[in-house]
């Protein structure tokens, strides 16, 4: 059923249906949306829209952000697993995560998936400052360029790994590791120790650090990453962050 029938049907029936219709078009949106435009996508008065988002909120089903609008919330994620998957559930129930990081490292921090051609960052937390490191919401990347990427790839199985190392990686600096067996080495390395470095390898005094996330049934699913100035982060200066991190990625994980 399309959205536009489900509102249509939602403004003949009950608060059951007009309610699903509101979470439907929350998740489909992939952005928080405020009663106006929800009012005008699902045909319903304002004034019902924030009575059915504020009974929402109440039951965890919908969130309200600082301005007013409404995205949707943790207590969705629970209802079945496949939602819980999805990037919108996955970008709010994963964005407490992500300001965790910054307070506890002070270096930007992100969250993203394997989004099947690259990497995808969802959500990100970032350190004020007056010179920045671009910021990757939104963006994908190849997987071999980024930290997160390669935890991703440390997950894969061996046909897909074999397919995409079949293909020339191409470098973003003269950093980055292409040789696929040095790459299958890396990645063994990341399997066994539970967490990804990368030197300067998108970018040019720019180092990574990532962890994988995963759910109440062990899948990875999503992968946390710091990123930051390489005279500041990095694997020489800091040999125990990386297995600090990860176990500090399991203990704050809120898919557990």
């Amino acid at each position: 059923m399309t959205d536009v029938a489900v509102a249509s049907r939602a403004r003949g029936e009950g608060s059951v249906h007009r309610s699903f219709a509101l979470l439907r078009m929350l998740v489909a949106a992939g952005e928080p949306l405020g009663v106006r435009e929800l009012s005008r996508r699902s045909g319903l008065s304002k004034s019902a829209v924030s009575r059915l988002l504020a009974t929402l909120a109440e039951i965890g089903m919908v969130e309200r952000t600082a301005d007013g609008g409404a995205r949707p919330g943790a207590g969705l994620a629970t209802l079945t697993r496949r939602v819980e998957h999805t990037p919108a559930l996955l970008r709010e129930r994963l964005r407490p995560l992500t300001a965790d990081m910054l307070r506890q490292y002070d270096e930007n921090a992100a969250v993203g998936i394997d989004d099947g051609n690259g990497f995808l960052y969802l959500v990100s937390a970032r350190v004020p400052a007056a010179v920045q490191v671009a910021d990757p919401v939104g963006e994908t990347f190849p997987f071999h360029l980024v930290a997160p990427g390669l935890v991703a790839m440390a997950a894969w199985p061996a046909a897909r790994l074999d397919e995409y190392l079949a293909a020339p990686l191409e470098g973003g600096t003269p950093r980055t590791v292409t040789d696929p067996d040095a790459v299958r080495e890396r990645l063994a390395r990341i399997r066994r120790d539970g967490y990804a470095w990368t030197d300067q390898e998108l970018d040019l005094e720019v180092n990574g650090l990532a962890a994988p996330i995963r759910d109440g049934d062990g899948d990875q699913v999503a992968v946390a990453t710091l990123y930051g100035p390489s005279y500041r982060l990095s694997e020489q200066l800091l040999p125990d962050l990386g297995a600090e991190f990860a176990q500090f990625v399991t203990a704050r994980n809120p898919l557990t």
